[in-house]
């Protein structure tokens, strides 16, 4: 069909280059081996990347952010897929209200959820910084995991299970062993957003976050206030090359599976 039309073509590569471009400039100017963050870069050299790597800045903040994004997606992806499945399969009173409230962080600006959070966990007396913010990232993930696993549980037959159980499957069995393993493909998605959202979240690390604990977000946002090197951009691209790597990872096992 694009191929009828050279103008939705030309309009469609634009809209990559546009989306591109920014992310081209982050990892061309990683390798300025100047002292400033410019573009174009004044030469080559791999400097940044040694520090970032071997420096103490961001390896704590990293590991942070990491410990928390999997932590978060530990709790997130189990919790949410249950919750698509019951509202997927199941009729009750109140359905469309509780998906609407499962549903209502993904429209709450995240600046006032932060607020309401930081509000929230004072009342209540908890000081442990990182549970804040794990409990904060997962009500923030759940509706991800929600609405990408619905989704995938609306795209399979349910003339598969009706047989797994037909045959003497308990309903656990075929969840298991039918259900999940035909949702594997939406359970990667999910995954895959519940890490980089969680590792990337700024926001509500701003609020919720205290003494003895850095999250590597906050620390970019804080050397872009105040430290514009190109540090910054190799710890950029650093994430950006692994970000890349994890969907492809994902791409190919998703293409493996329907290949078999």
């Amino acid at each position: 069909m694009i191929g009828k039309f050279p103008l939705l073509r030309i309009i469609n590569v634009l809209i990559y280059v546009f989306i591109l471009c920014p992310l081209l400039v982050i990892l061309i100017s990683s390798f300025n081996p100047g002292e400033y963050l410019v573009f174009p870069p004044q030469g080559f050299s791999l400097v940044w990347y040694e520090k970032v790597l071997t420096g103490g800045r961001y390896g704590t903040p990293f590991w942070n952010s990491l410990w928390l994004a999997l932590a978060t997606t530990a709790i997130a992806l189990p919790v949410g897929t249950m919750i698509a499945y019951t509202l997927q399969r199941f009729e009750f009173r109140g359905k469309s209200a509780i998906q609407a409230l499962f549903l209502s962080p993904l429209v709450i600006p995240t600046l006032l959820f932060g607020i309401g959070l930081l509000i929230y966990f004072s009342y209540l007396g908890i000081k442990m910084y990182f549970l804040r913010l794990l409990l904060a990232h997962i009500v923030l993930i759940i509706p991800y995991v929600i609405r990408t696993m619905l989704a995938g549980f609306s795209r399979m037959e349910r003339a598969v299970e009706e047989a797994a159980i037909i045959l003497g499957a308990s309903p656990v069995k075929t969840f298991f062993l039918v259900t999940l393993p035909l949702a594997k493909p939406a359970l990667l998605a999910s995954a895959f957003l519940s890490l980089v959202l969680s590792f990337d979240e700024l926001v509500i690390a701003l609020f919720l976050t205290g003494p003895g604990i850095t999250l590597l977000p906050m620390t970019i946002y804080s050397d872009i206030q105040f430290n514009l090197s190109p540090s910054l951009a190799a710890i950029s691209s650093i994430i950006i090359i692994c970000t890349l790597l994890i969907g492809l990872l994902g791409v190919s096992v998703m293409g493996r599976n329907e290949r078999l």
